[in-house]
């Protein structure tokens, strides 16, 4: 059976990543004080930072009908279409998507099998769920087996964490109140964010940026056994003093045992809901690059 990997771009996969993997990829849309980009590489990530620094609004936008129809009619030649999508709590991606597939199917008698998967996450957690994903078809399994190794992954061995130290773009996209918002600006106290069950929560605050970091590096040490070996994919935005004490902690970790440490430009659709003082780490055991 020809199988398919497709992702949307909150997955944050490089063009080598894509292209060594095999993957297509649906682009979303970041919308900056009104005017649209279509989050498909062409707008650099250092010039997107720049324009979310100086925004008034930044948010983001489904992928349109039209661009995930051009990616199933790209494939008609596969037997069966796995897509792997952003988490349906942060994004309305699988309901395009699954509307889509319905006209597709309607104009095309002979349309391959799809499948939907949620990822229940975004970014690189989405991204190292898509890489396994193409990993496995590679090996030859079954679409039911590849499935079950994926939900297997996604449920317990790959993490995200977070924290930024300007709360101000997750204030403004609604996963924060005004009350929490205002009290953390004043008390300089920043959350630890991870997803649970593709939602985004808090599992831990505290005081200053280096504080939090070290919150945020113990959770991820508690996540793991001590035996596990883990590749850690590290968030990239801005340069500053504040991410360069953050990238030092990392190479401190003693224990899980870190595989690599790989960094990685913060997506433009998600750098909407972040800002640009995001710090982070996405983590996977039980997962090479080839």
């Amino acid at each position: 059976m020809k199988i398919k990997i497709i992702t949307d771009s909150t997955s944050n996969l490089t063009a080598e990543l894509v292209e060594q993997y095999d993957i297509d990829i649906i682009p979303a849309f970041a919308i900056i004080d009104e005017k649209e980009y279509i989050d498909d590489g062409s707008t650099p990530p250092a010039a997107f930072y720049e324009l979310i620094a100086n925004s008034k609004s930044a948010k983001t936008s489904m992928p349109s009908p039209q661009n995930v129809l051009n990616v199933l009619e790209d494939n008609l030649d596969y037997d069966h279409l796995l897509m792997i999508h952003v988490s349906t709590l942060l994004s309305g991606t699988i309901n395009v998507v699954q509307s889509v597939i319905k006209q597709f199917k309607r104009n095309n008698k002979n349309a391959p099998k799809i499948t939907i998967f949620d990822s229940k996450g975004s970014s690189y957690f989405l991204g190292a769920i898509a890489i396994k994903a193409s990993q496995l078809v590679r090996h030859g399994l079954l679409l039911e087996e590849i499935i079950k190794q994926l939900e297997g992954f996604r449920d317990n061995d790959v993490q995200v964490l977070l924290t930024v130290t300007d709360l101000t773009h997750i204030f403004q996209s609604g996963r924060m109140g005004r009350i929490q918002y205002y009290l953390a600006d004043l008390l300089h106290t920043y959350p630890v964010l991870t997803l649970v069950d593709g939602a985004l929560k808090a599992v831990g605050k505290d005081i200053g940026s280096e504080r939090t970091c070290r919150k945020l590096i113990n959770i991820f040490t508690d996540f793991y056994e001590k035996d596990d070996e883990v590749t850690l994919w590290y968030a990239e935005t801005v340069p500053s003093e504040t991410n360069d004490q953050f990238r030092q902690m990392l190479d401190e970790i003693q224990e899980p045992k870190i595989k690599q440490i790989i960094p990685f430009k913060v997506g433009n659709a998600i750098v909407c809901h972040t800002g640009t003082t995001v710090m982070g780490i996405i983590s996977a055991r039980n997962f090479d690059l080839d």
